[in-house]
């Protein structure tokens, strides 16, 4: 009964458009649609008076006879061939039965029509005139480029290379497809709908926060994993860590000295991420804490300071780094008001230079910045308040910033006039900042992971010895061209040195 109906169907097709010629009346076999569809390759199967064979899902084949694996893949390759094609179409029928589809020009005689076979799944073409008289101008296929349609060609570029700009996104689509006038919100939909194919609803992550910091403790004991929600409508609002390794390896293996920075997170709801970035003793980044949260503002630099003193204590000597911008202040004043406070110089100078421009100035403020001892920066400062009495004042009024090495204290002096290990820190966290929360948090952890194995497995194919090799590197180029000098040794630690 079932082919019956098909052949009556057909009929009423060839009759509707009798300008198409002699249908195509095929003799099909019972297989299974499973064996006409490709699952590894995603491309489709077809039989055509032979043996089976793989057409291009790029350029699908639409000849009379061809078959699909069911409707929607039909579907999808009568738009595919349309975008290909640069014209545009609109459906007559579109039954789970069958279709059928002319081109959108009304005095246009492109025209197809499938339907399903016995099987009831697979779908075959069974007429097709593929004749197009409308112009190629009155034909393009942009309204064929649904929102589905870029996803489909997109998802393998998101998972690829993480987040695409929407402009990006269609000068590829253009330039592959010729795509003309498709408007911005379809691309952008057409994005979101590719990281949901990737990632999943993204509101309904966040119902696996506490989940995922039961899992991260269940792991990794000790450690310091917190979140915060909404009071009102218990919407997620902060997420903390601090894994145990991290605490212990900056409190018994880094100078306390430690870089604060945020930065922009990427993914459909945005927020910061904050982190507090320390130096190993090999003069390798070393992350201690980070965090999700709203924004950068004294709330949320306070809320992470406040659970990074949790994890890491009183540290004697403990000098912080920042830009000085959104928050540090008062939240480093709050948490921990015995902390040494220093500015990163190349922001400090940022600011100056829009004030006081000039190279003279910038040679001046930073040979002040770069002095060792007091008496040389002072001499620097004079020289700049000859030059200008306002730019000193400007520098002067930095009084609550460390910004000059002559101005760090003991416990941990070096060098570091610059935050550059924070924004390290935001480099190394790269392509995780585009993911949605869960996989942002755990793509961290196995950077985290990763770095400490590897240095664990460099260190030890270190030979023994009492310096680290960065610091024994930095020894030897120093002492190169010391010969000169008559070393006479009261200790094996102290010295006395004659020229």
């Amino acid at each position: 009964m079932q082919a019956e109906k098909d052949t009556e169907g057909d009929a009423r097709e060839r009759t509707e458009d009798g300008e198409l010629g002699e249908a195509c009346e095929n003799v099909c076999s019972e297989s299974s649609y499973h064996e006409l569809y490709s699952s590894d390759t995603g491309q489709f199967v077809t039989e055509n008076d032979g043996p089976f064979d793989h057409h291009d899902v790029e350029d699908p084949n639409i000849n009379v006879g061809i078959k699909f694996q069911n409707i929607d893949c039909f579907r999808d390759a009568l738009r595919q061939h349309a975008i290909r094609k640069e014209f545009s179409m609109k459906y007559l029928r579109s039954e789970l039965s069958r279709v059928t589809a002319k081109c959108a020009d009304p005095d246009c005689p492109w025209r197809i029509h499938a339907s399903v076979m016995h099987d009831k799944v697979t779908f075959q073409i069974k007429t097709h005139n593929p004749t197009h008289t409308c112009s190629s101008m009155n034909r393009r296929g942009t309204s064929m480029a649904s929102a589905e349609w870029i996803s489909n060609k997109i998802v393998d570029w998101l998972r690829h290379e993480g987040d695409i700009p929407i402009s990006h996104i269609k000068k590829r689509l253009q330039r592959t497809y010729g795509l003309d006038n498709v408007p911005y919100h379809r691309y952008w939909r057409g994005k979101d709908k590719g990281n949901f194919k990737i990632w999943g609803s993204y509101e309904d992550l966040y119902a696996l926060v506490p989940s995922m910091r039961a899992e991260l403790l269940k792991r990794n004991k000790d450690s310091i994993i917190h979140y915060t929600v909404d009071d009102v409508d218990h919407s997620f609002e902060r997420f903390f860590v601090c894994f145990k390794a991290c605490s212990s390896g900056f409190i018994n293996g880094c100078r306390p000295f430690i870089g604060l920075d945020g930065c922009h997170l990427k993914s459909k709801y945005l927020g910061s991420l904050l982190a507090a970035t320390a130096m190993d003793g090999n003069s390798g980044l070393f992350p201690v804490a980070y965090a999700i949260v709203e924004g950068e503002n004294s709330s949320s630099w306070q809320w992470f300071l406040e659970y990074l003193h949790e994890a890491i204590g009183n540290v004697n000597g403990l000098v912080f780094m920042s830009d000085r911008g959104k928050g540090f202040d008062d939240a480093v004043k709050i948490v921990f008001p015995q902390a040494e406070h220093r500015a990163c110089m190349r922001h400090l100078y940022k600011n100056f230079k829009r004030k006081y421009p000039g190279e003279f100035l910038e040679r001046l403020v930073w040979s002040a910045a770069r002095a060792y001892t007091p008496q040389w920066h002072a001499e620097f400062m004079r020289q700049i308040e000859v030059v200008s009495k306002e730019a000193l004042n400007y520098l002067l009024a930095e009084k609550d910033h460390c910004w000059s090495r002559a101005m760090f204290g003991e416990t941990a002096r070096c060098h570091y006039l610059t935050n550059n290990m924070s924004e390290s820190f935001n480099a190394f966290v790269g392509d995780a900042r585009f993911k949605p929360i869960i996989y942002c948090i755990d793509a961290i952890r196995q950077k985290l992971m990763k770095i400490m194995h590897n240095r664990r497995i460099k260190a030890q194919q270190w030979t023994a010895g009492v310096l680290v090799p960065d610091v024994q590197k930095q020894i030897n180029e120093l002492s190169k061209g010391n010969g000169g000098y008559d070393v006479q040794r009261s200790t094996d630690v102290r010295a006395e040195v004659d020229t």
